[in-house]
């Protein structure tokens, strides 16, 4: 688990699905609404009109678009046409290039329309909406995301609320390279579920997670992998957040061994190098005991004492091994000596030390201790290491209680608050 971040970059996964087309209907002649009175008269087609649209959409539904397109060529020959009847003709074109995918075609057919039906009326509500969402998928179908884009926000403002409009809006303000507005749509969704008290989809997470890295947006990434971590706790997501973690330029180096132990907490640990850094840690932070476990569930995992590094990594065991022994040998006497000092650091440390070779009833013990004692530097690092202390021993309720109490800067408030989050959600 290096200092410098292995950054995971999320993939954009696509969540379009609506109707091609809105079904088409016209009647010849239309009945007024009995309950309107003073609504203006039905309009109608003529015959040969009437036939000709008939047989292009018997022709659209098998599919045949060049005869469906001639069809459409006959009706559009027919002198003196009414405002409805263009309209009607207009509204079978558009089917045709939406089926099409004829993105260009779409768009302008779909604005005739609009301004058709501005004067008469005869577009239903419920119409309207699926139209634009039609043309706007048809434009994210040939990768005219910004168009798209612009679809699905008149789908919306015009009272959608379908959430496959919402979804397609928010993959194409991300396609189309507008992170900004992409991110600020997904934001307004987690409120929502904020609100309704759900769990955002985790799609929307990880787009947002995405956008932000992609931006350069540290805190907003950051964020998006905060909620990640908090909603769907997967080993991956974790690795993320440490690995973010791992990348403040605050983080101070005195609580780098602390990230590690957080990072074992949450499983996250994939290669050689996470245990080998974990274990050079514990070992020069006087910590022997600790780097010997992390080196026997390294060997366990098949990540050490295997392969061309084989023999250094038994040299290096057979190292630790001497030095817990040594440990062993001068923990009377280091006790002793630590009982004597007006500072409890040296006792809490022993104490720390015989946790990390699960030792815990002593070591917590010897740790409560060198706390009540008092510390002159940096209570807060050892209430931290006594709340992890607490997790490991599987006394979540104690380790909650003692995280509540730590705050600081230089990634202590962060550590504070993902330890309480991964012993919530492990």
């Amino acid at each position: 688990m290096k200092a410098h971040p292995r950054m995971r970059s999320f993939r954009l996964t696509a969540v379009v699905a609506c109707a091609l087309a809105a079904p088409l209907a016209w009647s010849q002649t239309a009945p007024a609404p009995a309950a309107a009175a003073s609504a203006p008269a039905a309009p109608t087609i003529r015959a040969e009109l009437r036939t000709a649209l008939l047989d292009a959409q018997a022709l659209i539904n098998e599919k045949k678009y060049p005869e469906a397109k001639a069809k459409i060529q006959v009706a559009n020959a027919l002198a003196d046409k009414t405002p409805y009847e263009t309209y009607i003709i207009t509204r079978v074109t558009l089917s045709i290039a939406i089926a099409q995918d004829d993105a260009p075609s779409a768009n302008k057919l779909l604005e005739q329309v609009l301004q058709l039906n501005a004067t008469g009326a005869w577009l239903k509500p419920e119409e309207t909406l699926p139209l634009m969402q039609a043309v706007g998928i048809t434009h994210y179908r040939v990768k005219d995301y910004a168009q798209s884009a612009k679809w699905m926000d008149r789908n919306i403002e015009a009272g959608g609320a379908e959430k496959s409009v919402k979804d397609a809006r928010i993959q194409a303000y991300l396609l189309s390279g507008n992170l900004q507005r992409g991110s600020e749509l997904i934001n307004e969704e987690i409120a929502a579920s904020e609100v309704a008290k759900t769990a955002p989809p985790q799609t929307y997470l990880e787009m947002l997670a995405q956008a932000r890295n992609n931006l350069k947006d540290t805190a907003g990434y950051t964020h998006a992998l905060e909620l990640l971590v908090q909603y769907y706790p997967s080993k991956d997501h974790w690795r993320s957040l440490i690995n973010r973690l791992w990348g403040r330029t605050d983080l101070a180096t005195r609580l780098q061994l602390d990230v590690f132990r957080l990072a074992f907490y949450t499983g996250t640990p994939e290669e050689s190098t996470d245990y080998t850094e974990y274990i050079d840690f514990a070992q020069k932070s006087g910590f022997s005991g600790e780097a010997l476990r992390v080196y026997d569930q390294g060997a366990a995992a098949g990540q050490l004492g295997t392969g061309p590094s084989a023999q250094a990594h038994q040299k290096l065991r057979a190292k630790l091994v001497q030095e817990s022994e040594q440990d062993r040998k001068t923990l009377a006497a280091d006790m002793a000596a630590a009982l004597k000092k007006p500072d409890g650091l040296a006792l809490f440390n022993i104490g720390l030390n015989l946790v990390g070779i699960q030792q815990f009833d002593k070591g917590l013990e010897l740790m409560e201790k060198g706390i009540a004692k008092g510390m002159a530097k940096r209570p807060e690092d050892a209430r931290l290491r006594l709340a992890v202390a607490y997790a490991q021993a599987g006394q979540t309720d104690k380790a909650l209680k003692a995280l509540a109490s730590v705050s600081g800067p230089e990634g202590l408030d962060a550590l504070a608050k993902y330890w309480a989050w991964a012993i919530r959600k492990p």
